[in-house]
């Protein structure tokens, strides 16, 4: 018979043993928590994907860890003719995004020809212009917000067994604060006029939701272009209580320049008493061509993929203290004519999907 050893132990220092390993454990677990915490949200990291998109450019984003992406919930598209909703691309779309586990999120924009002569012109200029809005933003909602028919419908069909990922946040128009797109200059008060319309016919179907401005222009161009941050300034004088967040669009040389357009956009917001706003960066890229058209905004291969790395980490680190909401990249495949002159060369990859240097860059970064 074998005896075993009797093992005496000091109440005391069995005490310390286990209040050592306690200890260990408790800054264990505050190193995790503060690693979760530094470390940003899978819709941080967005991106303005092309219109054509196919199997193969769902496949890019995924594997690039995209979180989110931008996408045109065009109204001249959908309702060509009046009553007559078009919604198949952006099913499409959207159906593709969840099923990839891609969080979606909608920009509002473009009025049919049957409602005003030119598309970006806003419809706040009469009472018929904001009903059928109104009506819009209502049939959009019930169908891909919170309970959405699109998600009970129509995505089980598409994609069996994938779960949904319903619409929260809804963006309004696009860069109001030039010309471009909102015909026939920026107004102030017709974008807040639009922005309260959109609030109201959202939150009656979806009161959790949340509303995003435009994303402003740093610095456009052409008649009434007004900085973003002194357009802020006004929009919050004529209507804060109708969006939750702030777009922004910093197209700059450098993410140097971009941090100090957040901080003039932040600075407003202060000064509006709307600091609890988020900054979502909704828009921002460079061209990979060194010729390309605009000389600030073009460089090489691997400057594209140095700018980028350089303005992700820079914002990343003042996520929490700027409220940055998130970032995305302008645009994953080149090929985009006629949008600007730079944008032809924007894509993390090239026209027939080749990687560039950019994109194993926007890989690492958020997959991080």
């Amino acid at each position: 018979m074998q005896v075993v050893p009797t093992i005496r132990v000091r109440a005391g220092w069995c005490t310390a043993v286990l209040l050592a390993l306690a200890a260990v454990a408790a800054t264990m677990g505050l190193v995790s928590a503060t690693a979760q915490a530094k470390k940003a949200p899978r819709t941080f990291y967005g991106m303005v994907p092309n219109f054509d998109l196919t199997a193969a450019d769902y496949q890019l984003m995924r594997q690039a860890h995209v979180g989110i992406a931008r996408i045109g919930l065009f109204w001249h598209a959908i309702e060509r003719d009046e009553d007559q909703l078009d919604w198949s691309v952006p099913d499409a779309q959207i159906g593709a995004f969840a099923a990839s586990g891609i969080q979606t999120l909608p920009d509002l924009f473009g009025t049919p020809r049957w409602v005003a002569g030119n598309d970006t012109t806003p419809p706040v200029n009469s009472a018929k212009q904001q009903a059928e809005w109104r009506e819009f933003v209502t049939e959009a909602v019930n169908r891909y917000g919170a309970g959405g028919t699109f998600w009970s419908s129509v995505y089980p069909t598409q994609h069996p067994g994938a779960a949904p990922l319903p619409i929260g946040t809804w963006q309004v128009w696009n860069e109001v604060n030039g010309p471009k797109h909102f015909f026939p200059k920026p107004n102030v008060g017709k974008y807040a006029t639009l922005l309260q319309i959109t609030d109201d016919a959202v939150a009656g179907q979806d009161p959790g939701a949340d509303i995003l401005t435009a994303g402003l222009v740093s610095r456009p161009t052409g008649a009434g272009g007004m900085p973003a941050w002194k357009y802020l300034k006004k929009l919050l004088k004529a209507g804060k209580q109708s969006f939750d967040h702030v777009g922004l669009h910093p197209y700059a040389p450098n993410d140097k320049v971009i941090a100090k357009d957040v901080k003039k956009l932040r600075k407003a917001l202060k000064k509006g008493h709307k600091k609890q706003a988020q900054t979502w960066i909704t828009e921002v890229g460079w061209s990979s061509d060194p010729n390309g058209g605009s000389p600030k905004l073009s460089t090489t291969p691997k400057g594209q993929a140095k700018r980028l790395k350089k303005t992700y980490t820079r914002l990343k680190k003042k996520r929490k203290a700027w409220k940055i909401g998130g970032i995305y990249w302008y645009t994953l495949r080149d090929g985009t004519a006629g949008v600007c002159d730079w944008c032809p060369t924007a894509g993390l990859v090239t026209q027939s999907r080749a990687p560039k240097p950019a994109y194993g860059q926007y890989k690492r970064v958020a997959g991080g």
